[in-house]
């Protein structure tokens, strides 16, 4: 028998506060979750999962360390210099690791290409550009194969596919999603997402946003889609000279498109006169 999404969620994130590293939870413990702004018609059934599951628990199948606040580890909140901003996990328990544009159980890049989403993909292709100085790695979504090729010969020098985003996070890059939850998914945007994950989530990423840009630190936001911009706007960070905004990946050569966010990125950190990030 399907149950309200809302109080599924209230009993699953009872004392998530616990799953925090001691700095954020220090600067984000008092947050309350935005259970009330969920629909309150949402249900789930019995056999659907919510994914990324809490620290310490277990669904079978999932990237290792994988947890929905994932993303605060390994980052203390003064080393954070990026902020990378995407919508929610990777629709589905194995691939979603708690991290923005990590895919999880994939150790060799040509996985990725098993992914319908062509999304990490075209953050990979941006990255390799930025990385290299070399443009046409990122010119469209059909450069991918002979990227690919080209990693695996060793072309390129890249850390496998399951090592690079602690590359970032090391580096002083904040891997977050609008919402650090999904349960059901559609491109289009399901219900689920837009009036259930998102909303139960945005007080959390508005507290994380605004400590960020009120500390006085050079930081730099990346969003990516439509949920990321609002979830900035509505923290009051607006799109100009430490914000970045672009399409999510997943629309390939629409963002390939504009110039690469996470070139611009380092030289808006360098004009703050901090360090880039080494992507």
């Amino acid at each position: 028998m399907p149950r309200p999404l809302r109080q599924i969620m209230e009993d699953v994130l009872e004392g998530w506060q616990a799953d925090l590293p001691p700095s954020w939870g220090a600067i984000l413990g008092a947050v309350e979750l935005g259970f009330d702004a969920m629909a309150v018609d949402l249900s789930l059934e019995p056999w659907e999962p919510v994914f990324p599951v809490r620290k310490g628990k277990i669904f079978p199948g999932q990237p290792k360390g994988a947890h929905m606040l994932r993303a605060f580890e390994g980052i203390d909140p003064a080393g954070v210099r990026c902020v990378v901003l995407g919508q929610d996990p990777y629709p589905s328990p194995d691939f979603s690791t708690g991290r923005a544009f990590e895919a999880g159980n994939v150790a060799e890049w040509r996985e990725l290409e098993k992914m319908f989403s062509v999304s990490i993909r075209t953050v990979m292709q941006m990255i390799v550009a930025a990385r290299t100085g070399e443009a046409h790695w990122a010119g469209s979504i059909a450069d991918w194969p002979r990227l690919r090729t080209a990693i695996e010969a060793g072309t390129i020098a890249l850390e496998p596919a399951n090592a690079v985003a602690d590359r970032w996070v090391e580096s002083g890059a904040l891997l977050l999603n609008a919402s650090l939850t999904l349960s059901r998914f559609q491109v289009a945007i399901d219900p689920h997402q837009s009036q259930g994950h998102l909303p139960l989530w945005r007080p959390l990423m508005l507290a994380v946003l605004r400590y960020l840009a009120g500390t006085g630190r050079p930081v730099v936001f990346l969003g990516f889609g439509e949920a990321a911009a609002r979830t900035l706007r509505l923290a009051g960070i607006e799109e100009g000279e430490t914000c970045i905004l672009r399409e999510h990946p997943a629309r390939g050569n629409e963002v390939l498109g504009l110039p690469n966010p996470f070139i611009l990125g380092n030289e808006r950190l360098k004009a703050l006169g901090a360090a880039p990030i080494d992507w």
